[in-house]
């Protein structure tokens, strides 16, 4: 697995100081022309140049009516700890991180905006500061507007996506970006919509500031800056093997409910780059669900007050998800085998981890607004790249009826989703990442729970004696493909491909797989993949009323749809599979054993695909294949693009053996 690394919190008590920034931005003129992009502004000292002082800078800006503003507060001699924006007059305005170093908020309209930030400084006093700024008249002509202002641990990934507004009857001819402030980054632009960065090593808390200029094909210009505020913060050590989180990057977060009995623990004890195997939280300070419950079922508010997030809007979402979705509380009573939910925007891709008993959510699943949407990183998971040697790749979608489950919404347009995307979107993730936590902690250890011990100090006698459901049931039932084992590590493990595996058509592939008892090829990631992709399928589509397609097809070149690309085996359902039967009962039975067995028996058989069809042809099953060739369009779509990528992602991370285990644990070698 790739580790990701960062930062070092820094506490000295001399002083403090802050830097309010504020990002603006610029172009204006008459109708039909555009003046040239305005100059960068001047340097701006930085408030941390006079050292043994502690006080503000406050640098104001005037913007215009429609884009969005941004002011951080930066620690010069340490690390500030607890930000909370508050607006304090003035027309209101969305702002979606106001518990972050960085403010970025919307001025809809124009008008004089007041806001506050209180925060302890490095000394780790409480203190406050107020600021306002002016904000002009919108303008008809060409605008460009960067989303979204934001803070980062060094290390982090950084995503600002542009957002281009050509006058009435112009258009886009260009986006142009540069760095105009803080130290040198090399950022990524092959879309020229957004720019992708890694958060630089700093000495302290370090604004950058990017600006993009947007040229139109009738010769307007108009620019746009963003603030990006690299927070000085400690990240494990890759080669520190007491550390909880070594090599990886830990990025900040907060309680949801900041009066919740476990909110001083929270953050503390399951995602905290300072957690080493010697300091891990007792049961006592921090228990599971279930400890909490004993035997009846958790309400919402219990679940609520162990939520953990980067932005309040994902706390807010995720109590929507189980308000509207979890009525018969099938989702609360598997979080019982979790100790806190950590909902982030750089979580990435998102993971169970036993030795905190948490799971880990990509917040990406979870939006519903377009500002919401903005404070999401777009950086793409680090096994993009894996198995691209080989000659075919696998896709797979879940349908309702005869329409996929997961829904285009196009990233350069400002849309919003209906609260029943929540099921759709994270469902699915919650079903998976939460079979893992059933795994390592069943219902039926539930009883022998030991507060004095930590989550991983409970389910290490387990895990090492090889009595997960991951352990016994492919001990039973086991896979016995040697071709699809050796083919797992390459496609998610990152493992070199062979002459013998890069010859392998799909064809032969689909020989390799059918007849086994995976009922996906992640299952040949590992173990644990392979009971929790069994127990996701099944409770998705006992639960949910959707089943899940799975193909194999050729790898897909440059502008493959899933219009293009053929099917050569695939089945819709096939966890329904006879033969798959005996090992999915064995895999209820243990982790889900208030669902009556009968369940499993009443799963119909799988459709098969028509090999020959396309992804996107057979989505329509069963039927008879289409009768004369199908159009294919000239030039792929978007939505075509978009859902077979989606097709392809996983944003899942292996377990256990993907994150440190504490020593003598018995745990695989990295």
């Amino acid at each position: 697995m790739t580790n990701h690394s960062a930062c070092m919190r820094v506490s000295r008590c001399l002083a403090f100081a802050s830097a309010l920034l504020l990002a603006s931005c610029g172009g204006s003129g008459g109708e039909g022309s555009e003046a040239a992009p305005p100059p960068p502004p001047p340097p701006v000292p930085s408030p941390c140049d006079t050292a043994g002082t502690a006080y503000v800078r406050l640098v104001k800006a005037t913007t215009v009516a429609g884009l969005g503003g941004g002011a951080a507060i930066a620690g010069c001699t340490g690390a500030i700890e607890s930000p909370l924006w508050t607006q304090t007059s003035g027309p209101a305005a969305a702002a979606l991180s106001s518990s972050t170093q960085t403010l970025f908020f919307e001025t809809p309209v124009s008008g004089r905006y007041s806001f506050r930030v209180d925060f302890r400084d490095p000394d780790g006093v409480a203190r406050s500061e107020d600021f306002g700024f002016d904000v002009a008249p919108g303008s008809l002509n060409a605008r460009i507007a960067l989303r979204t202002s934001q803070s980062v641990r060094m290390g982090g990934n950084v995503s600002v996506r542009a957002w281009p507004t050509p006058s009435p009857g112009d258009a886009v001819s260009s986006i142009t970006w540069a760095q105009i402030e803080g130290p040198a980054v090399t950022f990524d632009v092959t879309d020229p919509y957004v720019a992708l960065f890694v958060a630089p090593q700093v000495t302290r808390d370090t604004p950058i500031r990017l600006r993009a200029t947007l040229t139109t094909r009738g010769g307007q210009t108009a620019s746009d800056d963003v603030l990006v505020l690299v927070e000085r913060h400690a990240q494990a050590a890759t080669n520190d093997t007491a550390a909880l989180w070594a090599g990886d990057h830990v990025s900040r977060v907060h309680a949801y409910r900041p009066a919740g009995p476990y909110a001083g623990a929270l953050e503390r004890c399951v995602y905290d780059s300072a957690l080493r195997t010697d300091n891990l939280c007792p049961l006592s300070q921090l228990p599971f669900l279930a400890q909490e419950t004993v035997g009846v079922l958790p309400t919402i508010e219990q679940v609520m007050n162990r939520v953990v997030v980067s932005h309040d809007w994902a706390g807010r979402n995720f109590e929507t998800f189980l308000r509207e979705h979890d009525a018969r509380g099938d989702f609360r009573r598997m979080l019982m085998s979790v100790t806190a939910v950590v909902i982030g925007v750089q979580v990435r891709p998102s993971f169970y981890y036993a030795v905190t008993g948490a799971i880990y959510l990509d917040a990406d699943n979870f939006w519903l607004t377009p500002e919401e949407r903005d404070t999401v990183n777009e950086a793409p998971d680090y096994r993009s790249g894996f198995g691209n040697a080989l000659q075919y790749t696998t896709l797979w979608r879940y349908v309702r009826g005869s329409t996929s489950l997961f829904q285009y919404y196009d990233p350069r347009q400002r849309l919003s989703r209906g609260t029943g995307a929540l099921l759709d979107e994270a469902g699915w993730l919650m079903l998976h990442e939460l079979g893992h936590a059933l795994d390592f902690l069943p219902p039926a250890a539930y009883a022998s729970l030991n507060g004095a011990l930590s989550p991983w100090g409970n389910i290490s006698p387990r895990y090492q004696a090889g009595q997960l459901a991951s352990d016994t049931v492919p001990a039973s039932f086991p896979l016995v493909s040697a071709e699809m084992a050796a083919l797992g590590q390459v496609r998610f493990l990152g493992v070199t491909a062979n002459a013998t595996q890069t010859a392998y058509t799909p064809a032969q592939v689909a020989a390799f797989f059918s007849p086994d008892l995976a009922t996906d090829d992640y299952a040949y990631a590992s173990r644990r993949e392979d009971v929790a992709m069994a127990l996701e399928e099944f409770l998705m589509q006992r639960w949910l009323g959707v089943r899940r397609d799975f193909a194999i097809v050729p790898r897909p070149g440059a502008g493959a749809t899933g219009s293009t690309l053929i099917v050569q085996w695939g089945q819709r359902g096939r966890i329904g599979e006879p033969a798959l039967r005996p090992r999915l009962l064995a895999i209820v039975q243990q982790l889900v054993p208030w669902l009556p067995p009968a369940e499993v028996d009443q799963l119909p058989a799988p459709l098969p695909m028509r090999v020959g069809d396309s992804w996107t042809g057979n989505l329509v099953l069963p039927g008879a294949p289409p009768t004369s060739p199908r159009l294919e369009k000239a030039e792929p779509t978007l939505q075509e693009l978009w859902l077979l990528e989606q097709a392809q992602r996983r944003r899942l991370r292996l377990q256990p053996e993907a994150r440190p285990l504490p020593k003598g644990a018995g745990a695989p070698a990295r």
